[in-house]
Protein backbone atom coordinates (compact mmCIF):
# COMPACT_ATOMS: atom_id res chain seq x y z
CA UNK A 1 0.00 0.00 0.00
CA UNK A 2 1.08 3.58 -0.58
CA UNK A 3 0.68 6.52 1.74
CA UNK A 4 0.06 10.03 0.48
CA UNK A 5 1.50 12.55 2.91
CA UNK A 6 1.19 16.29 3.39
CA UNK A 7 3.72 18.58 5.02
CA UNK A 8 4.44 19.68 7.63
CA UNK A 9 2.65 16.86 9.48
CA UNK A 10 1.68 13.41 8.32
CA UNK A 11 -2.04 12.66 8.57
CA UNK A 12 -2.71 9.80 11.04
CA UNK A 13 -4.85 8.14 8.39
CA UNK A 14 -1.76 8.06 6.18
CA UNK A 15 0.49 6.68 8.90
CA UNK A 16 -1.91 3.86 9.74
CA UNK A 17 -1.19 1.60 6.73
CA UNK A 18 2.55 1.87 7.32
CA UNK A 19 2.17 1.17 11.03
CA UNK A 20 -0.03 -1.85 10.37
CA UNK A 21 2.49 -3.29 7.94
CA UNK A 22 5.49 -2.59 10.17
CA UNK A 23 3.76 -4.24 13.12
CA UNK A 24 2.55 -7.19 11.06
CA UNK A 25 6.01 -7.80 9.64
CA UNK A 26 8.12 -6.91 12.66
CA UNK A 27 9.53 -10.43 12.93
CA UNK A 28 11.36 -9.94 9.62
CA UNK A 29 11.52 -6.15 9.37
CA UNK A 30 13.40 -4.76 12.37
CA UNK A 31 15.55 -2.09 10.70
CA UNK A 32 13.93 0.27 8.18
CA UNK A 33 15.71 3.04 6.31
CA UNK A 34 13.65 6.05 5.26
CA UNK A 35 15.01 7.83 2.22
CA UNK A 36 13.83 9.95 -0.70
CA UNK A 37 14.47 10.42 -4.38
CA UNK A 38 15.82 13.93 -3.73
CA UNK A 39 16.08 16.51 -0.96
CA UNK A 40 13.09 18.30 0.53
CA UNK A 41 10.66 15.38 0.27
CA UNK A 42 9.79 15.18 3.99
CA UNK A 43 11.89 12.20 5.07
CA UNK A 44 12.68 13.50 8.56
CA UNK A 45 9.05 14.45 9.20
CA UNK A 46 7.87 10.99 8.20
CA UNK A 47 10.60 9.32 10.25
CA UNK A 48 9.74 11.31 13.37
CA UNK A 49 6.02 10.71 13.13
CA UNK A 50 6.33 7.02 12.28
CA UNK A 51 8.66 6.45 15.22
CA UNK A 52 6.41 8.36 17.61
CA UNK A 53 3.25 6.63 16.44
CA UNK A 54 4.89 3.21 16.66
CA UNK A 55 5.99 3.89 20.24
CA UNK A 56 2.50 5.06 21.19
CA UNK A 57 1.22 1.62 20.20
CA UNK A 58 3.13 0.18 23.13
CA UNK A 59 6.17 -0.86 21.11
CA UNK A 60 9.73 0.36 21.47
CA UNK A 61 11.33 2.32 18.65
CA UNK A 62 14.61 4.10 18.06
CA UNK A 63 15.07 6.82 15.45
CA UNK A 64 18.63 6.95 14.08
CA UNK A 65 19.86 9.89 12.02
CA UNK A 66 22.18 8.87 9.19
CA UNK A 67 21.52 12.05 7.22
CA UNK A 68 24.78 13.66 8.23
CA UNK A 69 24.77 16.40 5.59
CA UNK A 70 21.42 17.87 6.74
CA UNK A 71 20.88 16.80 10.36
CA UNK A 72 17.66 17.95 12.02
CA UNK A 73 16.80 15.53 14.82
CA UNK A 74 18.97 17.17 17.48
CA UNK A 75 17.07 20.43 17.10
CA UNK A 76 13.69 18.70 16.87
CA UNK A 77 14.22 16.78 20.11
CA UNK A 78 16.31 19.26 22.11
CA UNK A 79 19.53 17.25 21.75
CA UNK A 80 21.83 19.89 20.27
CA UNK A 81 25.45 19.19 21.19
CA UNK A 82 24.69 15.65 22.36
CA UNK A 83 26.63 12.70 20.92
CA UNK A 84 24.89 10.53 18.34
CA UNK A 85 25.28 8.07 15.51
CA UNK A 86 28.49 9.52 14.06
CA UNK A 87 30.11 9.59 17.50
CA UNK A 88 29.23 5.92 18.01
CA UNK A 89 30.47 4.90 14.55
CA UNK A 90 33.68 6.90 14.99
CA UNK A 91 34.31 5.19 18.31
CA UNK A 92 34.27 8.48 20.20
CA UNK A 93 31.63 7.37 22.72
CA UNK A 94 30.09 4.18 24.00
CA UNK A 95 26.84 3.30 22.20
CA UNK A 96 24.75 3.98 25.30
CA UNK A 97 25.86 7.64 25.33
CA UNK A 98 24.51 8.25 21.84
CA UNK A 99 21.01 6.87 22.48
CA UNK A 100 18.66 9.37 24.12
CA UNK A 101 15.22 8.51 25.51
CA UNK A 102 12.76 11.24 24.52
CA UNK A 103 9.38 9.64 25.32
CA UNK A 104 7.89 6.39 26.58
CA UNK A 105 9.07 3.71 24.18
CA UNK A 106 10.93 6.17 21.95
CA UNK A 107 14.64 6.93 21.79
CA UNK A 108 16.58 9.08 19.35
CA UNK A 109 20.13 8.81 18.05
CA UNK A 110 20.86 12.20 16.45
CA UNK A 111 23.48 12.63 13.75
CA UNK A 112 26.13 13.52 16.30
CA UNK A 113 28.73 16.18 16.89
CA UNK A 114 30.28 17.99 13.89
CA UNK A 115 33.75 16.60 14.64
CA UNK A 116 32.43 13.03 14.65
CA UNK A 117 30.43 13.57 11.45
CA UNK A 118 33.63 14.66 9.69
CA UNK A 119 35.42 11.54 10.94
CA UNK A 120 32.85 8.74 10.76
CA UNK A 121 32.18 6.50 7.76
CA UNK A 122 29.33 4.07 7.25
CA UNK A 123 31.65 1.27 6.15
CA UNK A 124 33.02 1.02 9.68
CA UNK A 125 32.35 -2.27 11.44
CA UNK A 126 30.90 -0.37 14.37
CA UNK A 127 27.71 0.27 12.36
CA UNK A 128 26.65 -3.38 12.49
CA UNK A 129 27.90 -3.75 16.06
CA UNK A 130 25.71 -0.84 17.15
CA UNK A 131 22.65 -2.02 15.22
CA UNK A 132 23.01 -5.47 16.76
CA UNK A 133 22.73 -3.82 20.17
CA UNK A 134 19.72 -1.86 18.92
CA UNK A 135 18.05 -5.13 17.87
CA UNK A 136 18.34 -6.41 21.43
CA UNK A 137 16.78 -3.31 22.97
CA UNK A 138 14.12 -2.09 20.52
CA UNK A 139 11.30 -3.61 18.49
CA UNK A 140 12.01 -1.30 15.55
CA UNK A 141 14.83 0.92 14.30
CA UNK A 142 13.98 3.67 11.81
CA UNK A 143 16.99 5.19 10.05
CA UNK A 144 16.67 8.71 8.60
CA UNK A 145 18.85 8.50 5.46
CA UNK A 146 20.33 10.73 2.78
CA UNK A 147 18.40 10.94 -0.53
CA UNK A 148 19.12 8.19 -3.05
CA UNK A 149 20.27 10.63 -5.72
CA UNK A 150 22.80 12.42 -3.51
CA UNK A 151 25.83 11.34 -1.52
CA UNK A 152 24.98 7.65 -1.63
CA UNK A 153 24.73 6.98 2.10
CA UNK A 154 21.29 5.43 1.65
CA UNK A 155 22.86 2.81 -0.60
CA UNK A 156 25.77 2.44 1.83
CA UNK A 157 23.27 1.52 4.54
CA UNK A 158 21.69 -1.23 2.43
CA UNK A 159 23.67 -4.06 4.11
CA UNK A 160 22.52 -2.90 7.54
CA UNK A 161 18.75 -2.49 7.08
CA UNK A 162 15.97 -4.85 6.07
CA UNK A 163 14.68 -2.40 3.49
CA UNK A 164 13.70 1.18 2.74
CA UNK A 165 10.60 3.32 2.72
CA UNK A 166 11.11 5.73 -0.17
CA UNK A 167 9.51 9.19 -0.14
CA UNK A 168 8.68 10.68 -3.54
CA UNK A 169 7.60 14.29 -3.88
CA UNK A 170 4.45 14.72 -5.92
CA UNK A 171 4.34 17.61 -8.37
CA UNK A 172 8.15 17.88 -8.35
CA UNK A 173 9.65 14.45 -9.06
CA UNK A 174 9.16 13.00 -12.53
CA UNK A 175 8.10 9.38 -12.80
CA UNK A 176 11.21 8.43 -14.76
CA UNK A 177 13.48 9.98 -12.12
CA UNK A 178 11.67 8.12 -9.34
CA UNK A 179 11.82 4.82 -11.18
CA UNK A 180 15.54 5.25 -11.87
CA UNK A 181 16.21 6.07 -8.22
CA UNK A 182 14.37 2.93 -7.11
CA UNK A 183 16.35 0.90 -9.66
CA UNK A 184 19.60 2.40 -8.36
CA UNK A 185 18.64 1.51 -4.80
CA UNK A 186 17.90 -2.09 -5.79
CA UNK A 187 21.18 -2.30 -7.73
CA UNK A 188 23.02 -1.29 -4.56
CA UNK A 189 21.32 -4.12 -2.67
CA UNK A 190 18.58 -2.04 -1.08
CA UNK A 191 15.05 -3.42 -0.86
CA UNK A 192 12.26 -0.84 -1.32
CA UNK A 193 9.59 -1.91 1.19
CA UNK A 194 7.14 0.84 0.38
CA UNK A 195 6.69 4.22 -1.23
CA UNK A 196 5.19 7.38 0.23
CA UNK A 197 3.90 9.91 -2.29
CA UNK A 198 4.27 13.21 -0.44
CA UNK A 199 2.39 16.47 -0.94
CA UNK A 200 0.12 15.01 -3.58
CA UNK A 201 -3.00 16.75 -4.87
CA UNK A 202 -3.76 14.07 -7.45
CA UNK A 203 -4.78 10.42 -7.34
CA UNK A 204 -1.86 8.13 -6.65
CA UNK A 205 -0.85 6.35 -9.89
CA UNK A 206 -1.20 2.59 -10.00
CA UNK A 207 2.52 2.02 -10.61
CA UNK A 208 3.24 3.37 -7.10
CA UNK A 209 1.04 0.93 -5.19
CA UNK A 210 3.62 -1.18 -3.40
CA UNK A 211 4.05 -2.09 0.24
CA UNK A 212 6.08 -4.99 1.58
CA UNK A 213 5.03 -7.11 -1.36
Amino acid sequence: MIAAAAAPRIDPAILEPALVQLTRNEARVRRVGITAVQTGEGVSTLARELAGAYARRGRSAVLIEANWSRPSLAEAYGLIGRPGFADIVAGSVAPSRGVHAVADGLSVVPAGTPAAIRKATLDDGRVEDFLALVDERFDLALVDCEPITEIGDAAALSPFVDGFIVVIGAERTRRAVAQQALADLRAAGGAPLGVVLNRTRRPIPKWLYRWLG
